[in-house]
């Protein structure tokens, strides 16, 4: 029995949509864009091309039969997928394509029409038919070059069949024109040895060295036609290919091998609709092909050398016995002639006059044979047949508009997503607040989002606004300066976000708040002047009276926050030239108090490292609740580290997908080295399309608390 315990757990694993759809929305114009740009190519390029005309025609390609087989009486029918490709394969050739080519060139179409690159060749599966068909801007050379194909692979087929009828033709010829002029000089000598002895009529038995004479005489005749009928079979197979061997036709061990090649091939192709060539199957069938074919090879060269040979040697046997018999009958002669019987001699030669007229006569008939081949196979009579003409079209064929959009459609959409997923994976930027845990291991103590961001700006308005407060309030959102944002419009969002790290911050430690807070970066331009000045108020927010110390004294910008002048503050207190009440100064925000950075020094790093700095903290604690540092960048500079060792933690500003990786973490790394404390990371310029989940949070808080003021107002 199978127990609840044993039964396999089945994890079902969503598809992390939210997590792509982030990295594809602030992006998406780029895929619109791409995507527009490729389906307005493509339209404009459907839209300029010319109209195109298709012809078809339909050809059938019967097997292969030998008409007439002289000294054998059998008609062989070929295997179609031997022969039937082959013509396709002829079809398709350059040779055949360069013949119909000049032949369109001669019925006077523009060469530049025609373009054998357009022609197709298409076997119905199962059939003995082929449909041509051939794709031009001018119908009616469309069709013309389709019926021109026809003809011509109709004369290529009759043209490669009469080539070995005509090599056995020529040779029969010539040696009925060497017999001939044999003949004709031993009838003139008959008739003159005849006249000259004044011998008519005498019989063939007048002797026995005549009858010898006459038997020798029939026998070398037999040799000879015996002899040139294996010449001619010899000539006739050396011009043939081994695969038009009769033998090799009729052979049941071939038979036997093409039906098993012709069985997988077909059961290839079939297969061939489903699996890929690299499937296993798929391998082995195309394996057993290669095999049959050689083997295939093999077998047709095997029986076509034997059949050669034999042939071969039946002819050079029967030369060799017909040289032989010439050499009694020429012995026979002799005895004759030495014997000095002119009715003998005459005899002799009349034998061998007749004996020539019947190989003559021999000769002749295989001549006409031979020729009635040629003559059948020159006719037109082919294997080769047209079913269907081809007709001149009368409407273009379908341009593909449609087919060509929806492709550039979707390859809009894939190359514009992958140029977006290949962005964020070379991006080694911070963007979102899980992105700083799992990089740095330290916490995210707020966002403050990007002030360019029209998604961003709409939240100012967000809540129970009238309309007449939405239309003010949105004109003077416009004029006022981020960097003191939470003083001029703290119920914006900006001033939530700001709200929202001070508790962060007050949260940060386990035993009481951090009340000297140094605020860095780790290179300029990061937006930590603004962060220091945002968080300060924010503390004053709530009653509590706070001072910015601007401890960058290489380019210090906190006075000009606040409309103060720079001519004494820190620099000049620790180098012992004021006072310390001098250097502190009242701001126009409540609770808030600043010392500027004063004049720049040659060495500020000695100045902050001293133990008048360390004082002035102390005493600077007895009259205020908390003292916000604002310090230099971290990397190449010394004075941030400085400062942060007199202070309770470090708060570390970074700017959303500009700043590297690499640099955060080099300077949190600086902050370890020295055992100063981080409180956590503060992500400034946030684009606001990428946090929809803290977008929703933000709207939410801020919201929510603007009815509860309302409601206290309305009380």
């Amino acid at each position: 029995m199978v127990h609840e315990n044993d039964l396999p757990i089945i994890s079902e694993e969503k598809f992390p949509f939210d997590k792509y759809w982030k990295i594809i929305k602030p992006k998406l114009h780029i895929v619109i864009f791409i995507t527009l740009f490729l389906v307005i190519g493509a339209w404009i390029k459907e839209s300029l091309k010319t109209p195109m005309f298709n012809a078809t025609g339909l050809l059938m390609i019967e097997p292969e039969r030998d008409i007439i087989n002289f000294g054998n009486s059998y008609s062989f029918y070929g295997y179609r997928n031997e022969y039937f490709n082959t013509q396709i394969k002829i079809l398709r050739s350059r040779s055949l394509s360069k013949a119909v080519m000049e032949e369109m060139v001669l019925y006077g179409v523009d060469f530049n029409k025609v373009s054998i690159g357009g022609m197709s060749v298409n076997p119905i599966e199962d059939t003995r038919l082929v449909y041509i068909s051939y794709s031009s801007s001018d119908a009616e050379v469309a069709a013309k070059l389709v019926n021109t194909l026809f003809e011509k692979i109709i004369e290529f087929n009759i043209n490669i069949k009469t080539k070995s009828s005509k090599q056995t033709s020529e040779f029969i010829s010539k040696q009925i024109k060497n017999l001939r002029i044999n003949l004709a000089q031993k009838e003139a000598e008959l008739q003159e040895y005849g006249k000259r002895k004044g011998l008519f009529y005498l019989s063939r038995k007048d002797s026995t060295v005549v009858e010898k004479f006459s038997d020798l005489n029939k026998a070398y005749t037999n040799i000879q036609i015996d002899r040139v009928n294996k010449q001619a079979g010899y000539e006739e197979l050396k011009g043939r290919s081994f695969e038009d061997y009769s033998q090799v036709k009729q052979s049941q061990l071939i038979s036997n091998l093409k039906s098993n090649y012709s069985n997988l091939e077909s059961d290839y192709k079939k297969k061939s609709q489903i699996f890929k060539e690299s499937y296993p199957a798929m391998k082995q069938i195309k394996s057993q092909m290669d095999t049959l074919k050689e083997r295939i090879q093999y077998e047709t060269r095997d029986i076509a050398m034997k059949i050669f040979k034999e042939a071969k040697n039946d002819y050079q046997s029967a030369l060799k016995k017909e040289k032989s018999l010439l050499a009694l009958l020429n012995e026979q002669k002799g005895v004759m002639v030495d014997s000095n019987a002119d009715a003998i001699y005459y005899n002799s030669l009349n034998i061998e006059v007749e004996n020539m007229r019947v190989l003559l006569n021999y000769l002749g008939k295989r001549q006409k044979q031979s020729i009635l081949s040629s003559n059948t196979e020159q006719s037109g009579i082919s294997n080769i047949r047209v079913i269907d003409k081809a007709e001149v079209p009368l409407f273009p064929i379908g341009s593909g508009k449609r087919k060509t959009l929806i492709m550039a459609f979707v390859l809009g959409i894939s190359i514009g997503l992958g140029l977006i997923f290949l962005a964020d994976y070379l991006d080694r930027t911070l963007k979102m607040p899980e992105d700083v845990r799992a990089l740095l291991g330290i916490p995210t103590l707020g966002v403050v989002f990007s002030s360019k961001s029209k998604s961003s700006k709409s939240l100012y308005y967000y809540g129970d606004y009238k309309d007449s407060e939405k239309k003010d309030s949105k004109k003077k959102s416009e004029t006022k300066d981020i960097e003191l944002i939470n003083f001029i419009d703290p119920e914006c969002q900006f001033s939530e976000a700001y709200r929202s790290i001070r508790t962060s911050i007050l949260l940060s430690s386990a035993e009481h708040a951090p009340r000297i807070i140094t605020v860095s970066s780790s290179i300029p331009q990061e937006g930590k002047t603004a962060t220091t000045a945002n968080l300060a108020i924010s503390f004053c927010q709530l009653g509590k009276k706070v001072l910015i110390l601007d401890g960058d004294m290489r380019k210090p910008r906190m006075h000009k926050i606040f409309n103060k002048k720079n001519t004494i503050g820190l620099s000049s207190y620790l180098v012992g030239r004021v006072k310390f009440s001098q250097v502190i100064q009242k701001t126009h925000i409540p609770n808030l108090f600043l010392v500027p950075s004063g004049p720049i020094p040659p060495n500020p790093a000695e100045l902050i490292d001293s133990e008048i700095m360390k004082n002035m903290l102390k005493e600077l604690l007895d009259i205020v609740d908390f003292i916000f540092i604002d310090s230099p960048p971290l990397i190449g500079i010394v004075d941030t580290i400085l400062l942060a060792k007199y202070s309770d933690g470090v708060v570390l500003v970074n700017w959303s997908g500009k700043t590297k990786n690499e640099l955060i973490k080099r300077a949190k790394e600086e902050l370890e080295q020295f055992n100063i404390k981080i409180l956590g990371v503060v992500l400034n310029k946030v684009d606001f399309r990428k946090t929809t989940t803290y977008n929703y949070t933000y709207n939410y808080q801020y919201s929510y608390r603007y009815r509860e003021d309302e409601e206290v107002k309305s009380k």
